[in-house]
């Protein structure tokens, strides 16, 4: 939510205020994910290399991020706004990976796809709970969003802090620590992750367009509504699709992490289609459809990075790295894109189709593609 609530706010005033292009725009996500992108490999070595006191990096990292984030009221150009994004991926690339290696390293195997799910779905009622609280605010200065996200996140600071208090994590640590749990329970090599980065990678090329900046601008413009009603799209197609994001993470506990991956992308691919539809309450159920199956991805690729490699925490790195390196590249590329096509739509018999859109979603037909090559079975490591 700390994070989330400033995202319309600065993207609104870059484009509106600042007259800045959809590229330009886009670029506010790639110098974010940049920054992450570098930044969650570290994570991943430290935690490797530290075990569960990288809490104390996220815990500085969250404190930070409520000082950064108030640079955005003092820059008055889009290259400066750009520099603070980078500076909040720097942290955000921190503390987020450390929080996530902690949760996965604290729970059981059986549990962690649903562990995973949970962790996800507060950070998706977040983004519900910042979007509706834009909206409430969107014609306030800007910086009052931004002093709640301060608050905000020095609440998230503390809470990070307090995690080195429980017990189970204290017991984690310590396994740890003495070299027990370092490894993933299979052994497979980071070689054979590559399929699952390219998965991730085109994945979030896309979602870089549907989670960040652009989707504000692209509802807002191609359906002609509302900046509050945008805000409040985006947190309902988020809030109704928690229950489904469980679900997937369910059934890959339950049954099989690399077929509820592939059923996951190929949902995705369909809510991506219908986001592309120029009628308003097909993109709501498509932002819906999407976000349920990004919800059901992101965990269930966190797991397997965790679970099927030897160097868990780096291979959770290099799972969030690329990522990131993919949110950078579809940010920039789809800005492009954007204005190039500048809502061009495609005629149909009874609807038109976003041509802007329809590109954009190749990528995850090519998520699609590489995940028939991921590998099933690891010798389980003694």
């Amino acid at each position: 939510m700390a994070f989330r609530i400033s995202i319309p706010a600065v993207t609104f005033f870059t484009r509106k205020v600042l007259e800045a292009s959809a590229l330009n725009v886009g670029l506010l996500t790639s110098s974010f994910f940049a920054a992450r992108a570098i930044f969650s490999v570290v994570a991943g070595e430290l935690a490797d290399k530290y075990g569960g006191k990288v809490s104390y990096a996220a815990f500085l990292c969250f404190l930070v991020n409520g000082f950064v984030v108030q640079l955005y009221s003092i820059a008055k150009s889009v290259i400066l706004i750009i520099v603070v994004r980078f500076l909040q991926g720097v942290l955000n690339g921190i503390s987020w990976v450390s929080v996530q290696f902690i949760l996965g390293r604290s729970v059981s195997e059986e549990f962690r796809g649903r562990a995973y799910a949970i962790y996800f779905a507060s950070g998706s009622l977040g983004i519900v709970a910042g979007n509706m609280t834009y909206s409430i605010l969107s014609h306030n200065p800007i910086g009052d969003v931004l002093n709640i996200s301060t608050v905000l996140f020095i609440v998230s600071s503390i809470l990070a802090l307090a995690i080195t208090y429980n017990s189970r994590f204290e017991t984690m640590v310590s396994s740890v620590e003495r070299g027990r749990e370092k490894s993933g329970k299979y052994e497979g090599k980071l070689i054979s992750i590559i399929p699952l980065v390219i998965v991730v990678f085109n994945v979030t090329f896309f979602a870089s367009m549907m989670r960040g900046d652009l989707i504000y601008v692209y509802i807002n413009e191609f359906f002609g509504v509302s900046e509050a009603v945008v805000a409040q799209t985006i947190a309902f197609s988020s809030l109704i699709a928690l229950a489904g994001g469980y679900m997937l993470s369910w059934f890959s506990d339950r049954f099989s992490d690399f077929s509820a991956l592939r059923a996951s992308l190929l949902i995705a691919y369909l809510g991506g289609f219908l986001v592309s539809v120029r009628m308003f309450p097909l993109a709501i159920l498509g932002l819906a459809i999407f976000y349920a199956a990004n919800s059901g991805i992101v965990p269930i690729s966190r797991k397997i990075a965790v679970t099927y490699y030897r160097l868990g925490g780096t291979a959770l790195g290099l799972v969030n790295a690329l990522g990131n390196v993919g949110a950078v590249i579809g940010a920039s590329v789809l800005g492009y894109l954007y204005d190039k096509f500048d809502g061009t739509a495609l005629a149909m018999p009874t609807f038109e189709l976003s041509v802007f859109t329809l590109i954009s979603t190749l990528s995850l037909a090519l998520s699609l593609i590489a995940s028939l090559f991921l590998r099933e079975n690891y010798k389980v490591a003694n």
